[in-house]
């Protein structure tokens, strides 16, 4: 078997496995790196996901955000206020919550109909590379996301401008 089917394999058992999970909770530590700053921006907090479309980003350091995707609408929360918008009505930010809630829900063909999927490594540890198909439209370069097995580990998106953020997932929060 050529090395292109064993790889060709390895991401449709990698997405049968994402697709079995329906429930995740997990712990995040995040770094912005940003042209305008000399320093990154840190935070951390908690995200959970709940098949099929919903997924929270709960920032607790440095304040309190709470971010909510359910099915297509966006709500933060931050300093009492809330916010909604339909994500379809933003272009810019739907290639992010399409590769992270596409990848999390194992569609690989939703991944393929917005990105060149690059997969690499083994179901014990694998590497997922999206670039975005549109680049006219887009202000993102790439997004690389590792894991092992049905647990994504880290998620570095890369921007046109070199801008980048890293965000490596740890275990789920102590109650």
């Amino acid at each position: 078997m050529a090395p292109a089917d064993d790889s060709k394999n390895a991401l449709d058992r990698l997405m049968a496995l994402l697709a079995q999970r329906k429930h995740g909770e997990v712990t995040f530590v995040e770094q912005d790196h940003l042209s305008v700053l000399t320093r990154p921006l840190k935070s951390s907090g908690v995200l959970i996901y709940d098949a099929p479309g919903h997924l929270e980003k709960r920032t607790l350091k440095p304040r309190p955000v709470d971010l909510v995707l359910d099915h297509g609408v966006l709500t933060m929360r931050r300093g009492g206020r809330t916010y909604r918008i339909d994500v379809n009505a933003y272009p810019r930010i739907a290639p992010y919550i399409d590769a992270i809630s596409n990848t999390l829900a194992g569609n690989r063909a939703a991944l393929e109909r917005l990105f060149e999927v690059g997969f690499q490594g083994s179901l014990a540890h694998w590497t997922l590379t999206l670039r975005p198909l549109d680049t006219h439209t887009s202000h993102l370069s790439r997004i690389r996301i590792e894991g092992a097995r049905d647990e994504i580990r880290s998620i570095v998106i890369v921007h046109t401008n070199g801008d980048h953020s890293r965000m490596t997932l740890g275990p789920p929060p102590s109650r």
